[in-house]
Parts: structure tokens; sequence; C-alpha cells
């Protein structure tokens, strides 16, 4: 039987997984994407010296029926001949490598004196591959120092990873020259939109690198300082991000979460950072081992600034944290990925630190086309007040308990940051668990009438 685009254009998510057969040994498979598209991958069976092979022959729509078909044909044509379309095509491969391969070695052999620089050039690659890369630098810097910091040096790692490595890392540290390190600089000021300032990024780059080619020198790994003559106040004006989103945008905001085609539990997500006031990677992270239902209770222990933190939960935070459980409670994490990792049995790790900053960020492009794989509701998060992100609601709860008449130092100890007289934070731990507890208390009762005129 074969099958028609009719059909095709008719099949929906509850069909994933489905197989289809379109005759002549065609036959599909039905997937869904995580924006919901259905696509079909269609493969050519086969049977060739007594062995049972299948072949990728196309996925529909990017692949049209019709063509899809041609090919299933032309493999046929391959089979009836004796010719394994596998085997056709890794050959197919191989041969296209080799004849790039060929002509790479074409143009460098081109004259014994290219033959003779091709060696220099390898001899001085192979001298500098024996000395310290920056990489290995920061391997070092990172064991010995970095350990020390409260996060051991996993922020570090991250900045270096997106910003330093892939210009410098595989760089002698004694080769890293100050244009190098302005190259980095600028590249992160590059990043900048009119809603994101780079500026203190770079700046916190700047100062990493600084401090890591200081142990450096310390060492006699390097006799110069690369970043020395490049000046923190030249690279600009660090701008403080302060967006705060007001009482009817966030009437707005309850109004529009349901129906912007987020995951349900994203949009738990974003609730219970409004509520807790912790930030996004905190609540993606949160493991259901830390929550104490009974007690009203979340603990997060992985936090920016490496300390446990216990948040009182609210009516609001109670609520989503039960709607959640009753998702996701099964396993380990209150977000768990939304599939196991390759050879795992179940679901052994959180979903992604950015996912959800990704989909509100998605969610606000009006006039813009949608990304592929990406929602197509490109306008349905946009409030009056301008671009928002998720760390803006943690912002805006903070801002709502002030404005609740909660002390300055309590919201600062709800929001986690850190005092720095070491007898003031000790006993700021005991006796400020009652204010803090009331604050959030506060923080829920608003939000909650809040979210009632939204309905």
């Amino acid at each position: 039987m074969t099958l028609t685009v009719r059909e095709l254009a008719a099949l929906t998510a509850a069909d994933k997984g489905r197989n289809l057969t379109d005759g002549g040994s065609l036959k599909g498979k039905v997937y869904v994407a995580r924006d919901g598209a259905v696509s079909v991958q269609f493969r050519f069976a086969y049977k060739l010296r007594g062995k049972f092979r299948e072949v990728l022959v196309g996925t529909w729509p990017k692949t049209g029926l019709a063509d899809i078909r041609k090919a299933r044909d032309s493999f046929r044509v391959q089979v009836q001949a004796g010719i394994d379309p596998v085997e056709q095509s890794q050959l197919n491969r191989q041969s296209k490598e080799a004849h790039r391969e060929a002509d790479r070695l074409k143009i460098e052999a081109d004259g014994q004196q290219a033959i003779q620089e091709q060696k220099l050039r390898l001899q001085e690659l192979a001298e500098k591959q024996a000395r310290m890369t920056v990489v290995g630098l920061f391997e070092k810097w990172k064991q010995l120092d970095l350990a020390e910091r409260d996060d051991q040096g996993n922020e570090a790692r991250r900045s270096f990873t997106r910003d330093v490595f892939p210009l410098i890392g595989e760089i002698s540290v004694t080769d890293v020259t100050k244009a190098h390190i302005q190259e980095i600089v600028d590249t992160i000021k590059a990043r900048a939109t009119p809603s994101r300032n780079m500026v203190r990024t770079a700046k916190k780059t700047l100062s990493d690198l600084r401090q890591m080619f200081g142990f450096a020198m310390d060492r006699d790994y390097v006799k110069t300082d690369p970043t020395a003559r490049i000046k923190k106040h030249k690279i600009g004006e660090d701008v403080e991000r302060n967006r705060v989103l007001s009482e009817p945008e966030l009437i707005d905001f309850f109004h529009k979460l349901p129906s912007a085609a987020l995951a349900e539990t994203s949009q738990i997500a974003l609730l219970l950072q409004l509520s807790t006031l912790a930030r996004i990677g905190e609540v993606l992270t949160a493991r259901w081992a830390d929550v104490d239902f009974e007690r009203r209770l979340w603990r997060l222990p992985d936090t920016k600034n490496g300390k446990d933190h216990l948040v009182w939960v609210n009516d609001l935070a109670l609520q989503q944290l039960q709607l959640l459980h009753a998702l996701t409670g099964l396993t380990p994490w209150l977000f768990p990925a939304s599939r196991p990792k390759e050879g795992a049995a179940d679901f052994t790790d959180h979903v992604c630190e950015k996912t959800v900053t990704k989909q509100v960020a998605d969610r606000q492009r009006p006039g813009n086309e949608p990304m592929a794989g990406r929602s197509k509701q490109v306008d349905a998060l946009v409030l009056t007040g301008g671009k928002w992100t998720p760390h803006d609601l943690r912002r805006t709860g903070a801002t709502m308990m002030a404005e609740l008449g909660v002390m300055p130092d309590v919201v600062e100890k709800c929001l986690n940051h850190t005092e720095e007289n070491k007898v003031k934070r000790i006993y700021q731990r005991a006796s400020y668990e009652a204010a803090m507890r009331e604050a959030w208390r506060l923080l829920g009762e608003r939000l909650a009438l809040l979210h009632s005129r939204a309905i």
C-alpha cells in the first residue's frame, strides 16, 4: 500500500514512533520535534549477498515524497546490479576525502622550496606544542589557585571555554601578546546588543586573564604579562541591568504565560523564580530530595556563591511545586532532561540551564521570522516595558519585597547575596530566618493577588 501526501500531512504528535510502509521496500518512521513538528524518515530495505540492510533515502517534508521514491528506485537499480548502496555511499565519501587530500598535498608539494618551508613549519609547530599552551596553563592555575574560590573555578572555566580557548587555547603561553588579549576583549564586546551590555563580561574576563598570567609569571612560565598594558577603564563603562516589571506588566505576564506555547514545566520554572527569588539556573538544576513539602522548605545547594540557601515556600511557590511533582516527581530532578543521556537507562541529568531563557527570548522577537526549530509565537511574551529575561523576574520579586516594607538587608538575604563581614554573616543566618519567612509570605500574597487579576 502506497502512502499519499495527504496521509503524511495528517500525522500528529500522537503518531510519534509509528512505522509506515510505502511499497517497494520503502519504510518510514514518524518523528516529532520539540516544537511539535512532525517528520517521517524513510529508509530503503534490501537484501544483498545474503545480508539484510537499510539505507536512508530522505526525510519528509524536507524532501518531497516523489523525490524520496525516485531515490529509492535509484538504490534499487544499484542493488539489482550487485552494488551495495551503503558501501557505495561510504566509497563516495572516501573518494571525495581522498580528492580533497590529494589537492591539498599537491598545493603543499608545489616545488621543493614549498616542501622545505612545510617541514620548517611542522618543526616549529612541534616545538610550540612541546611548550605549555594557554589551556595547559589554565588547568595548572585552576588546580593550584582557583580551587580556593567558592565555585572551585567553574565560572572561570565557562568564561574561558566560551571566549578565550577558541582564540588562544592552543597557543604557547610565551607567544601570547597584547594583541591576542585585545582581540578577546573586542570579541566579547562585539556580542553586545541594545538590551545587553558586554562591558562587565569583558572586564571580568580580562581580570581573570591578568590573574592567570600573574600566576604564570610567579612560576617563570612567562617573562612578561600580555595583559599589563590593557586598562579596564578603556574597555568602557559598565551598564548595570535594572529591568523591573511593573505590576500592570506582571498582570499581563500572568495573562500571557499560559497561551505562549511554553512547556508547562517552563511556565512553572518562571513562576518559581518569581516567587522564590532563586536564580533560573538554581531552579532548573534543583533536585526533589532538597524539597521538604511538610516544612515548606526548599534547599538550594548549588548556588552562585557556593553556599547552601534555604527558601521558605510561599503559597504560590508551593502550588507550582505540587503541579511540577505530578509531572516529574518520579525523577531525581525537578526539571529532568527531555531524554536520557546516551547509554543511560533513566533520566540522569537536569534540563539545560539556558533552555527557559532561550524560550523567553524566542517569544520577544516581534516583526522577525521564527528561527528554525524554534517557537513560531515571536511576540507571545512581549511586555510594554521592553524586553525582559528570567533574571529580571528575580529582580522584580526583590523590588516588590522592598515595596511591601521588607528591610533591605532581609531582601539581600532572600536573594542569597553574600555578607562580607564574617561575624555578621554567621549571626544573620539564624536571626533573619523569621524575617525572611515573612518576606517570602508577603511576596507570595502580592503575586497571588496580581495573578487573580489576570484571570
